[in-house]
């Protein structure tokens, strides 16, 4: 629930009569139509204090399911009564800084049968769900300078990932690689590890156009049955 002191109810009522009129030769309005300050705001539910009058009304009303801007304590509305009960229809004035907020207790769709849909800021444009955010698309496009993702798990279930970069890294305390066929094209390769390296393959071929080198303190070469050295030269020692 928010409210506001009655006083500044006053002032805020007091200025909004002492303004020009600025929509003289205007339609009139239907009757049974005034503008009110909101004084109050519980849900749906409201105290407003009429303007016009010689002392200060203070009633209740309801916020009509089309006024779509969520009024706050201080704004300048417009009210209808209907079957004895007082709807607040519109925002008409704002004097406070609050930004206008487009309010349903439901679902809300915006739907455009021809055309787009854009939505622009000067600054930042945030979304936020209680459970879930979804996006579906036949095609998605993300551009930005900088994209941080703050995960705690990530699931990609597709074709095919391509990435097109100068610079790719990758720190983790695991990773895991499960596929039935991996293939690396490097000019350049490095790679190292400061504890123990296994390999486990039903068979390995190691070919090198230059030269291989195996170095170690100590080294072991064990085979169950043939262990064959071909070279026109072989030196030992």
């Amino acid at each position: 629930m928010t409210a506001i002191p009655v006083s500044a109810v006053r002032n805020v009522r007091s200025n909004a009569m002492s303004r020009p009129d600025e929509t003289r030769g205007a339609a009139i309005p239907p009757a049974g139509t005034c503008s009110a300050v909101v004084i109050e705001r519980d849900g749906r539910a409201a105290r407003i204090i009429s303007e016009g009058a010689a002392d200060a009304i203070v009633d209740t009303a309801r916020i009509a399911f089309g006024c779509l801007i969520q009024p706050e304590p201080g704004d300048r509305v417009l009210t209808a009564a209907a079957d004895g009960t007082v709807w607040i229809i519109a925002v008409l004035d704002r004097q406070s800084d609050a930004p206008p907020r487009l309010w349903a207790e439901g679902s809300i769709d915006i739907v455009s049968a021809r055309g787009d849909i854009s939505l622009t800021a000067g600054r930042a444009v945030e979304i936020g769900a209680g459970s879930r955010t979804r996006l579906a698309a036949p095609e998605l496009e993300l551009h930005a300078g900088v994209a941080r993702f703050v995960l705690d798990e990530l699931i990609h279930v597709g074709q095919r990932i391509n990435w097109y970069v100068s610079k790719l890294r990758c720190v983790g305390e695991m990773v895991e690689t499960f596929a039935d066929h991996v293939l690396t094209r490097v000019k350049r390769s490095s790679r190292f590890v400061e504890e123990s390296d296994h390999l486990r393959a039903g068979d390995i071929d190691h070919r090198a156009q230059g030269t291989l080198q195996l170095r170690g303190e100590v080294a072991f070469v064990t085979a169950d049955t043939v262990v064959r050295v071909d070279a026109e030269q072989i030196h030992m020692g």
